[in-house]
């Protein structure tokens, strides 16, 4: 069978690194904005893990977006795993990216849990991928955001109060389910302590029908937050919706505008 060459995205480039944090390859796809090739400003940067599938749906959208003048120009940067032959694989690898040790499940095939390399990972974004992309880029370094859905939302939303400063914007959807309530309630009353605590805006969504547990951990988690001055917080139950691309696909929708309204 001839062999074909892949479906292109208008106005992307893809390139392939390797982190000598994660021991990993990432290929990296960018989403240019109209004007870039015309311009001589910088511009913000929309971070997207799971560029597997989450990449195509916001290169996709977000020409639209910008056309309508409900979101500025920006730049699109999406994270996927370079040579990979199965979702099997892709799962265990984003699990143990994107989530600290104990909300990694163990496979069936393993006698114990792999080991979470989520430190490992945000060393890649710091030390590795932000260089690149300022660098070759005219990316704004201030103003970065970061979109997830399930894990990788998770990944945004702790990296919020773990990590602040790193992004100025944070899309977190689907990232509620049942003892991460209680783990982010934790992380939000250590973040309400610290001493300092950068701008920052968050949307934080889960579906109608990702559950109950889902649902109440959103009030539960979103009720921490409120009272902390320097976040813009906008929390929402996304309606008629479960844990499925019409959830990611809202949630973009929605809080991409929310964190640049």
């Amino acid at each position: 069978m001839t062999t074909l060459p892949r479906f292109g995205i208008f106005k992307t480039e893809a390139r392939v690194i390797h982190s000598e944090y994660v021991l990993q390859d990432y290929e990296i796809g960018v989403w240019l904005p109209f004007s870039y090739g015309s311009s001589d400003r910088s511009y913000p940067v929309l971070y997207v893990p799971d560029g597997e599938f989450l990449f195509p749906t916001v290169a996709g959208m977000i020409p639209t977006l910008i056309g309508n003048g409900e979101v500025p120009e920006i730049i699109v940067v999406g994270i996927a795993y370079h040579g990979i032959n199965s979702w099997e694989e892709f799962g265990d690898l984003r699990s143990r990216d994107l989530l600290p040790q104990q909300f990694i499940s163990k496979p069936p095939n393993l006698e114990q849990k792999p080991a979470t390399r989520q430190p490992q990972y945000i060393d890649f974004y710091r030390k590795e991928l932000f260089p690149l992309i300022e660098r070759e880029y005219r990316a704004l370094a201030d103003d970065r955001a970061l979109y997830g859905f399930s894990s990788s939302g998770f990944f945004s939303l702790d990296l919020m109060m773990n990590y602040p400063g790193l992004f100025r914007r944070h899309i977190a959807a689907g990232c509620i389910w049942r003892g991460a309530d209680g783990y982010f309630v934790e992380c939000a009353q250590r973040y309400a302590t610290l001493p300092v605590r950068p701008p920052v805006d968050l949307f934080l969504a889960v579906g109608e029908w990702e559950g109950d547990d889902s649902v109440t951990g959103l009030h539960r988690v979103a009720a921490a937050l409120e009272a902390i001055p320097e976040l813009r917080m906008h929390h929402r139950v996304i309606e008629g919706e479960g844990h499925s691309s019409g959830m990611f696909a809202n949630a973009f929708l929605a809080g991409v505008k929310a964190v640049y309204r």
